[in-house]
């Protein structure tokens, strides 16, 4: 085995170990590690056999590019690049919030919660909580 060979089974290793690290042991089979450790496979597959040089040095440079946005993803490195301090709730948090406060779900119960409400909700942005 010749060092580029050597390199790229160590980046081939590598990037496997990456991708197990999105692993979501409670949805493996929707995982998007799995996702990632099939490309990853296939493409190592596809390839296996190249003997071009400027080839072989274009797979590694992709590869090693792939692998450091592994890295940055992992270590966060855009959320301390360009930190946001604005805290935004999208809409149907907001409208979930209204149907989850005391008050409304005491009118559900109550059996008093009728179709105006759920208009309310769905159309007003000013709702009390």
């Amino acid at each position: 085995m010749n060092s580029s060979q050597i390199k790229t089974i160590h980046m081939y290793r590598n990037l496997i170990r990456a991708s197990k690290l999105f692993l979501n042991e409670s949805r493996k089979d929707r995982c998007i590690s799995n996702h990632f450790k099939s490309g990853i496979q296939q493409k190592y597959r596809e390839n296996k056999d190249i003997k071009d040089n400027k080839k072989i040095i274009d797979l590694n440079i992709n590869a090693d590019k792939v692998y450091s946005n592994f890295k940055d993803l992992l270590e966060n490195k855009y959320l301390l690049k360009y930190p946001c301090s604005i805290n935004i709730i999208p809409d149907y948090v907001e409208k979930s919030n209204i149907l989850l406060s005391t008050k409304n779900q005491s009118k559900m119960k109550s059996r008093r919660w009728g179709f105006l409400d759920r208009l309310k909700v769905v159309f007003t942005k000013d709702q009390e909580k």
